[in-house]
C-alpha cells in the first residue's frame, strides 16, 4: 500500500476532475485559489464549445464503451477484503445504473474521448472500484463510459458554451440508458446511481425518463450523490419525487454532500439556495435535502460512529487490468471511523481519518472525494435493503411498485 503522502497527492491531482459542478457552489472567486493550492494550472480549451472537434460516438453495442457490465470482469466487482456480501452480480434480480463523475481534464476536446485509456484506467480505479462496486452486493452493475465534460467546463466564461459540454454528454448517457433498457433490462427494477457530474445527469434522467410511466414503475430509488437537490425542486424534478425516508423506501432520492465538521460550509449553502431562488423566483423550498448514509432515516439526521459499520481505506491500483487479473480486492472497512450529522443541508462528519485515507478537503472543508468511501458499508448494506424492499413489495402487490 501507498504511503498516506502519495495518496494525498494522487487524489489531489485528481480533485479536479471529480468535483467540477459542486466547486461551483463555493463561489468564482474561491475556484482559482483551490486549483492553486493543489498545483493544479487551470487550462481552458482554446475555443468555445462547437469549435473543437468532438470526439466519436461510443457504440453501447460494444462491451469496450462500458466501464462496468454483470457478465465479465471488472472494476465494479471488487468487493473489501472483509465484506460480508462478496460480488452478488451473477444471482442478482435488481440492477444499478451507474454514472460516474468527472475523471477528465484535458483540453484538446471539451469531452473526453473515450479511446483515452489514461482516463478511463484512472476512472475505474478512482470511481468505478470505490463508488460503483458498493451496489455489487444488491444488483448487477451497468456503467456507461460517456464523452464526460471535462473539469475546464467549470472554470470556462460563458461566451465558451461550457454548459452545452455537460449537454453533449448526457446525450451518451441517455444512449446507453436506452440501449440497456432495450438489451438487457427486460422488466428488471433498477437503481439510478450518479455522483457529481454523474449526479447531474440523473437530474436529467429523472426529467426526462422519470415522467415517463414504463421506466417510473421499475425505480427502485434514485441516489444523485455530491450535488445539492432543494427541496422545492421535488415537487416537479421527474413528474414528483419524495425523499426517501426510511431505509426500505422505494421510488424516492436520496443525497448528500459530505462536509468535515470542523470546516464551514455557510458558503456552499448560502451558494446552492441563491441558485435556487434565482431558478424557482422564491425562497420556499431552497433548503438543501441530506439524507444521513449511516441511517437513510429522515427521523435520524445525527448518528455516532459507533453505526458507522465500515470506512474505506485507500489501496492504489484496485480495479485496474493488473490488479483484477491477480484477484487484489479492496482493503478490509474499518468500523467506527466517524459518526454524521445531517445539519443545515449538508453532512457534516466528525475529523475525518488521514492514514490509509485519500483525504484532501476542499475549501470550506468539503469532503466531496469521500461521499461514498466513509459511508461504504452503510450505503452497500442500505441497497441491499432497498432493493430487497422493493422487490418483496412487487411480490405482494403483483406488479412493479411505486411504493413511497
Amino acid at each position: 500500500m501507498p504511503t498516506n503522502s502519495s495518496l494525498r497527492s494522487r487524489c489531489g491531482r485528481a480533485l479536479a476532475t471529480i468535483v467540477p459542478l459542486v466547486v461551483l457552489t463555493l463561489g468564482a472567486a474561491v475556484r482559482p485559489t483551490w486549483v492553486a493550492a493543489q498545483g493544479l494550472p487551470i487550462r481552458i480549451p482554446d475555443k468555445p464549445f462547437g469549435e473543437l472537434p468532438h470526439p466519436p460516438a461510443p457504440d453501447y453495442a460494444r462491451a469496450e464503451f462500458w466501464a462496468a457490465l454483470p457478465d465479465r470482469r471488472d472494476a465494479a466487482d471488487v468487493v473489501p477484503e472483509n465484506d460480508p456480501f462478496g460480488d452478488r452480480q451473477a444471482t442478482a434480480a435488481v440492477d444499478v445504473f451507474y454514472i460516474h463523475p468527472t475523471t477528465y481534464r484535458e483540453v484538446a476536446f471539451w469531452n473526453q474521448p473515450i479511446a483515452d485509456t489514461a482516463t478511463n484506467d484512472w476512472t475505474d480505479e478512482s470511481v468505478i472500484a470505490r463508488q460503483a462496486s458498493v451496489f455489487n452486493a444488491c444488483c448487477k452493475v451497468y456503467a456507461p463510459r460517456y464523452r464526460q465534460a471535462t473539469s475546464a467546463a467549470v472554470y470556462a466564461s460563458a461566451d465558451k458554451k461550457p454548459l452545452e459540454a455537460y449537454e453533449f454528454a448526457w446525450q451518451d448517457v441517455r444512449a446507453a440508458f436506452l440501449h440497456y433498457m432495450k438489451h438487457w433490462n427486460h422488466g428488471r427494477p433498477y437503481i439510478i446511481v450518479g455522483h457529481s457530474q454523474g449526479a447531474a445527469h440523473v437530474e436529467r434522467w429523472l426529467n426526462e425518463f422519470g415522467k415517463q410511466p414504463q421506466y417510473r414503475k421499475l425505480l427502485v430509488a434514485a441516489y444523485p450523490i455530491g450535488v445539492a437537490f432543494s427541496v422545492g425542486q421535488l415537487a416537479t424534478l421527474g413528474g414528483g419525487i419524495e425523499i426517501c425516508s426510511t431505509p426500505t423506501a422505494t421510488n424516492c432520492l436520496v443525497s448528500w454532500n459530505t462536509f468535515d465538521r470542523a470546516g464551514d460550509a455557510a458558503g456552499y449553502v448560502r451558494q446552492s439556495q441563491a441558485r435556487y431562488t434565482q431558478r424557482f423566483g422564491k425562497t420556499e423550498g431552497a433548503a438543501i435535502i441530506c439524507v444521513n448514509p449511516l441511517s437513510f432515516e429522515a427521523s435520524k439526521p445525527k448518528v455516532p460512529a459507533a453505526a458507522n459499520f465500515g470506512a474505506l481505506p485507500a489501496r492504489r491500483g484496485v480495479g485496474l487490468a493488473a490488479s483484477l487479473a491477480a484477484g487484489t480486492n479492496l482493503p478490509a472497512l474499518e468500523a467506527g471511523r466517524l459518526g454524521a450529522d445531517c445539519d443545515d443541508g449538508v453532512l457534516r462528519v466528525d475529523s475525518p481519518p488521514k492514514e490509509g485515507y485519500a483525504i484532501v478537503p476542499l475549501p470550506g472543508g468539503m469532503l466531496h472525494f469521500n461521499d461514498f468511501d466513509l459511508f461504504y458499508a452503510n450505503i452497500r448494506l442500505n441497497a441491499v435493503a432497498r432493493a430487497d424492499a422493493f422487490l418483496a413489495l412487487s411480490a405482494r402487490t403483483g406488479r412493479r411498485a411505486l411504493a413511497r
